[in-house]
């Protein structure tokens, strides 16, 4: 039987207002990771890095949300804070130290020694990213901590590491010793399900996700959702279908995490974080093949997503629902109905890739070809370092589509081109690989063609 849906009304609500720009007061850095630390050690103050991307919703929505609430303020000058573009080749040395789990990725180092005193993967609500900073500082004192703070940071350090066996470990043991109310503790299931995650361990991280999924979703914030990414990703990749089939049920049900958490109204949710519920709501519904059910909750997801980017205060504010706009709205069969918003966003950023990046995709989705690769070309011009390479890839996909097989290759020539040239710390050695895999393929059968 089909399970109800929560009202449309309860699952669009937009969550707390975001705070005003500044009102934080915290004095950023940009892209100086050597000169935050050495601010750093002349005032004694560990250092806030926060590892982000112009294409990352989850980080724009983190800037312009609880990086910006005012109840950071007391905070401002207990740190030195330094944000990373991790596309920027300047950044890469720094990347090869901090590791990056994925997109937003923070870090609390000393400065002295890059000792790693806390980490957070993904978004925060407000109380998740205060009781990351005061982790941070315990650390950086060595202070009195409690067993399993002390546990979680031994966690965080291997994580930085790539040591993904290690920060299970730690990770499973401030699990196991830390009480349910204590802040970090859903972050912590999830950085659990996400060292399973890299290390491939698979069955592992959808049953340790089956049985955590109340414990991430305890505190009603984005951990919900990342939880139960892992989990149904990790599922997925496996051949055990009956196990497939009933995390998606513990999902959907109605006191599964996500509606669950939704439904709260203490709820410690972002715009983001409502949209990212609500899609990986609606992906299990359309698997479990309930298409009524998910066209309900993508509609849903879409009208958070609209509110929002009509209340943008800044063109750049706006661009954090450009991919969640694009994605929701070609499920829904209505792609081209988000042309005119990137439109005006490529002419309010005229310097900016991501819109165009945007409508590159959309163009693809819509069949208007000859436009998409003009997109994508713009956007190109204006990319940098491993999304540059991202870019490439989209204009290869669009001369396929073309059936151009010469603008097809030069794409990719572009695309291994850019792989080479990025520094240690931002190389990806499998995508290249790939890259050079598919150009390889296509001049082979292009010269094939060119035999017969």
């Amino acid at each position: 039987m089909r399970t109800a849906l929560l009202s449309l009304a309860l699952l669009c609500c937009a969550g707390p207002a975001a705070a005003a720009p500044g009102a934080a007061g915290i004095d950023w850095q940009h892209d100086a990771y050597d000169a935050a630390r050495a601010a750093a050690r002349a005032a004694d103050k560990p250092v806030v890095v926060d590892l982000w991307a112009p294409w990352c919703h989850t980080c724009l929505s983190m800037k312009h949300t609880v990086l910006a609430d005012a109840k950071l303020a007391p905070f401002a000058d207990r740190f030195v804070w330094v944000a990373l573009d991790t596309d920027r080749p300047e950044n890469a040395a720094a990347l090869k130290t901090l590791g990056i789990g994925a997109w937003p990725t923070f870090y609390v180092v000393s400065p002295t020694d890059d000792a790693v005193q806390a980490r957070h993967v993904g978004a925060a609500s407000l109380e998740e990213f205060v009781a990351f900073l005061e982790a941070g500082l315990a650390g950086h004192r060595a202070v009195a901590d409690t067993a399993w703070g002390k546990a979680a940071r031994l966690g965080d350090r291997y994580a930085a590491a790539e040591d993904w066996g290690g920060a299970e470990e730690s990770w499973r043991e401030a699990l196991a010793q830390s009480p349910v109310d204590w802040p970090r503790r859903s972050a912590l299931v999830v950085a659990i399900l996400g060292a399973q995650y890299k290390a491939k361990r698979f069955r592992n991280c959808a049953l340790f996700g089956l049985a955590h999924l109340g414990d991430a979703a305890r505190q009603a914030t984005a951990s919900a959702a990342d939880a139960t990414f892992y989990t149904t990703f990790c599922a997925d990749m496996g051949s055990d279908n009956a196990l497939i089939e009933r995390i998606r049920r513990a999902v959907v049900a109605s006191d599964g995490p996500l509606r669950a958490t939704l439904a709260r109204a203490d709820a410690r949710l972002s715009v983001d974080d409502r949209s990212d519920a609500l899609r990986l709501l609606r992906e299990q519904y359309h698997r479990l093949g309930d298409k009524e059910a998910a066209r309900r909750t993508a509609e849903a997801q879409r009208k958070v997503l609209d509110t929002a980017a009509a209340k943008a205060r800044t063109p750049l504010e706006a661009t954090t629902w450009h991919w969640p706009r694009a994605e929701v709205y070609t499920y829904l069969g209505v792609p081209g109905d988000l042309v005119p918003a990137l439109e005006a966003s490529m002419k309010a950023l005229p310097d900016a890739y991501e819109p165009a990046y945007r409508l590159a995709w959309i163009r693809l989705q819509t069949g208007e070809l000859d436009a998409a690769l003009k997109m994508a070309e713009y956007a190109e011009a204006r990319a940098y370092g491993p999304r540059k390479a991202r870019v490439q890839d989209l204009r290869a996909r669009i001369q396929g589509a073309r059936k151009d097989d010469s603008g097809r290759a030069a794409a990719l020539r572009a695309m291994v081109a850019t792989f080479k040239a990025l520094p240690p710390g931002q190389r990806d050695e499998k995508a290249l690989a790939e890259a050079q895999k598919a150009l390889t393929e296509l001049t082979r059968e292009m010269e094939r063609i060119d035999l017969q």
